[in-house]
């Protein structure tokens, strides 16, 4: 359809034309949380470690986050005794990057603070 000499989409043909739930048919575009601090990966790690060579668990529930610090979203908690294994430790002192191995986060990946898991 041309409106005025311009094409235009299927939505704004049925704005154009009075048609109230038309905006209920466009896509919403989410922006979640996660969005505003970006999931840091690897690259913030200081030393790695292979797989397999350090399981332990949390002393206390605690939040496993999106990167290394309070400023990064939760992906939610770990409870007090889930298993972890241990990726490395971050440049970021007091962090380390963790693979859940049950609980209700079981297989996921994110960053806890060290002060917080068992030696």
């Amino acid at each position: 359809m041309k409106l005025k000499g311009k094409k235009v989409s299927r939505t704004t043909r049925l704005f154009a034309a009075g048609a109230t739930t038309a905006l209920l048919m466009v896509p919403a575009i989410a922006v979640s949380a996660e969005a505003s601090t970006a999931a840091v990966g690897a690259s913030a790690c200081g030393k790695t470690y292979p797989k397999g060579y350090w399981w332990t668990y949390p002393t206390k529930n605690i939040n496993l986050r999106s990167g290394p610090g309070t400023k990064y979203n939760s992906y939610g908690l770990i409870l007090k005794d889930d298993g972890v294994e241990v990726k490395c430790k971050a440049k970021k002192a007091g962090w380390m990057r963790v693979y859940v191995l049950n609980g209700q986060l079981k297989g996921r990946t994110g960053w806890v603070a060290s002060k917080y898991l068992a030696s």
